[in-house]
């Protein structure tokens, strides 16, 4: 795969700034005082009360509506950008969120797992895959991203950290709103808008709403067949505000649908290629020859199918110098991912994945605001979700050409032209109490201590396993008849895992310009069962996985407000890593023994003059496994997967032009990853080589801004590279890959009213 270094421009503003900048919740803008330009005060949530961020004693990436707006981002997966030492994985392509921090990721893409990273809407976990794959990002207010593990004061405990999604709440004004309409290459349309209104003194309302499709930006070459990636989506949210002077209440309603064919999937021939047999076993011949990189021949392109509904209701309630939240939620999401892992006109391997997901939640806590010197956070926890899960896997339904050596008969070989099947239902429930608290030691130190106690059970009930004939053709769509038990038969299994974790930190005022913080946390991510297992040697789960954390930074600002510089270090010693590995056609989830994961970030943001405003960034990363044996083969020493040593990000903001009646803004931004591998081998042969992201916007703004107009491109080099690779080589003579999207360009119109 082809890679791009990055521009000089790239080069010389990390030189220059050597960081990337928490950008600003509303849009960073400037003001003149005496002759200094300040930077808009970034205001976050992460501690559960509203901060400015240079207060913060802890990493924070904070990206607000016109960041989001700048930068395109269209699902959950994009958001990843403009952070420094945050990953994603793309294990299966758009069905499945997996986001990791600092190297501490997720490689487990069965449907009945949970993430290092915890992803939240509006302070409601999203951790089942039928539930994260169902997010869409509209109507945002802002996206917080906080490094590191999490447990004292989010409702989940992870390793990783945390990433939390602020949808636009109720104004309470009077009547307003917005429609964004959109079109782009590959046949991309798009329409986005909310209207808001102030029902009473007491009472608001908003309705939020998006659309999206585009025919895919990967040409089927194959007749009479459709493009792989198309879109198809759609999303709504209804929110209900209530406001007095001590309760305020909002009800929100959510529903999202997609319906989009396969991923962008590349299987290329290993090894000697064509010559050594082609794709597949039994010598197809096959070989990709001269189509290009976004091409394929893929004969199976289905629709995938998620849906989200939820429903979720926040309270504050204030009593003198306590405050009583509640949050409840319930939501049901559901998907269907059938795929094409040959990506060849023949039925070599094909697959289907199933799940179902509700869960209810409800976090219970109090806070306060005395007028001493000591402050605390404490709250209940609970969880719920039920996971209904089926894969299917077709193994050589279809030869195509005729020329195999063997007869397609699966009771005569147990191989050729069989279909392997699962099934189980999984509950897992979650119940915690914790304590997060502050002491002003002295008018410029203050001490942080935080302790949570977890339990965790997790049940599997009837996992059963069965295979039958594939009779799967080109004229075919149905299997053929079931012939017996792979040995999985309605097993059952239950485990309960409890954990008390915690953080000690101490953060040291300087002065108002400049904080200085230590911390040690401790982060704990529960057992977990392996969903893809067919075989009973496969039917196995793994141990709690469990992160020690040293973190130091400052946060600093400077030129008497023109420019904010944060900075972190951390050491982390992490063990038992959860590890989802295929080999010689088995897929076994496995723990690693122990990793060390060392780096730093440095984030900075100026406004560099009246009409440039630039943010910069750099993550740096050495994540080795200490402790990791498999098949005989000593692991140790290699680096974990989603784990580039270096990734830069920055963004750049001009005013080109400024009257009455005419605003014109030049946006960029960009995103350099370093070489990374995605398993725990270090393949050189699945890596994927450095490579740099370029976007561009302008913004054409008129009558105040009520009007819109943007033209934009994204991936603007045209960059060639995978976001998730593995090993197919023993069993279908491959490499298997999945491909990042190519250049998008398009144009917006946003009327605001």
């Amino acid at each position: 795969m082809k890679s791009f270094p990055l521009n000089p421009i790239s080069l010389g503003l990390v030189a220059a700034s050597l960081s990337f900048s928490a950008s600003s919740v509303e849009e960073t803008s400037s003001t003149t005082v005496e002759n200094n330009l300040v930077l808009e005060t970034i205001i976050v949530t992460a501690q559960k009360k509203v901060q400015n961020i240079q207060t913060v004693p802890v990493s924070v990436i904070a990206l607000g509506r016109d960041d989001l707006s700048n930068m395109k981002m269209r699902n959950t997966q994009e958001i990843v950008s403009q952070a420094p030492n945050v990953q994603m994985l793309g294990s299966n392509g758009d069905a499945q969120l997996v986001l990791g921090m600092r190297g501490v990721t997720q490689s487990d893409y069965s449907p009945n797992g949970s993430g290092a990273v915890a992803l939240y809407v509006d302070e409601v976990y999203m951790g089942a895959t039928p539930l994260a794959a169902g997010v869409q990002l509209f109507d945002i207010e802002r996206i917080e991203m906080l490094l590191g593990p999490q447990g004292t004061l989010y409702g989940k405990n992870t390793t990783g950290g945390a990433v939390n999604i602020m949808t636009t709440k109720p104004q309470m004004d009077g009547i307003s709103g917005y429609i964004d309409v959109g079109l782009g290459n590959f046949g991309f349309q798009t329409v986005t808008g909310a209207i808001d209104t102030e029902i009473s003194d007491n009472w608001g309302a908003r309705f939020a709403f998006t659309s999206s499709e585009n025919d895919g930006f990967v040409d089927n070459k194959l007749p009479d067949t459709e493009n792989p990636s198309q879109i198809n989506e759609s999303a709504i949210r209804f929110s209900l505000a209530y406001q007095t002077d001590g309760l305020d209440a909002i009800f929100r309603l959510h529903n999202s649908s997609s319906r989009a064919n396969h991923s962008s999937i590349l299987l290329l021939e290993a090894d000697e290629g064509v010559e050594n047999g082609g794709i597949g076993i039994g010598n197809t011949g096959y070989g990709r020859k001269d189509i290009g990189f976004h091409d394929t021949e893929s004969n199976r392109v289905e629709e995938k199918e998620f849906d989200l509904t939820g429903a979720n209701l926040t309270i504050n309630y204030g009593i003198d110098d306590f405050t009583i939240t509640s949050i409840t939620s319930y939501d049901d999401g559901e998907y269907f991912v059938p795929e094409d892992p040959d990506g060849s006109p023949y039925h070599l391997l094909e697959d289907d994945f199933y799940a179902r997901t509700n869960q209810f939640t409800q976090d219970l806590r109090l806070s306060t605001d005395f007028p001493g010197p000591f402050d605390f956070i404490a709250g209940l926890y609970y969880s719920e979700d039920t996971t209904d899960g089926a894969t299917r896997y077709r193994w050589l339904a279809d030869f195509g050409d005729g020329t195999q050596p063997l007869a397609n008969n699966c009771e005569d070989t147990f191989f050729f032209g069989c279909y392997y099947s699962n099934s189980y239902e999984q509950t897992r429930t979650t119940e915690a109490a914790y304590i997060h608290s502050t002491y002003q030691l002295t008018d410029s130190v203050s001490l942080t201590l935080g302790i949570r106690h977890t339990r965790d059970s997790i049940e599997v009930d009837d996992y059963s396993s069965w295979y039958g004939e594939a009779e799967n053709s080109f004229e075919q769509t149905v299997d053929g008849p079931l012939l017996g038990s792979l040995g999985l038969d309605d097993r059952n299994e239950k485990i309960n895992d409890s954990n008390t974790s915690g953080k000690i930190g101490v953060d040291w005022t300087v002065d108002e310009d400049l904080m200085i913080y230590g911390s040690y946390s401790t982060g704990y991510r529960g057992s977990a069962f392996n969903g893809f297992a067919f075989a009973p040697e496969e039917f196995t789960s793994v141990k709690p996985e469990e992160l020690l954390a040293w973190e130091f930074g400052f946060k600093s600002t400077l030129q008497n407000g023109q420019t904010r510089l944060n900075a972190a270090v951390f050491n982390y010693t992490y063990e038992n890593q959860q590890f989802l590995i295929f080999d010689a056609g088995l897929q076994s989830l496995l723990n690693a023994g122990e990793s060390e994961i060392k780096g730093m970030e440095l984030q900075l943001t100026t406004q560099a003059t009246e009409k440039l405003s630039i943010n910069a960034g750099i993550g740096l990363l050495d994540a080795k496994y200490i402790e990791l044996n498999y098949a005989g083969a000593d692991l140790s020493g290699n680096t974990l997967p989603s784990a580039p040593k270096v990734n830069i990000n920055m963004m750049l903001n001009y005013d080109l032009w400024q009257s009455d009646s005419l605003w014109v803004q030049l946006h960029y931004d960009a995103n350099y990853v370093s070489t990374q591998y995605f398993e725990p081998f270090n393949d050189d042969r699945l890596d994927q080589p450095g490579y740099t992201i370029h976007n561009a916007r302008v913004n054409f703004s008129f009558d105040d801004e009520n009007q819109k107009v943007s033209i934009y491109v994204k991936n603007l080099t045209d960059e060639e590279y995978a976001t998730y690779s593995v090993d197919l080589t023993a069993d279908w003579n491959g490499l298997f890959f999945f491909r990042g999207a190519p250049r998008t360009f398009g144009i917006d119109y946003k009327y605001s009213f």
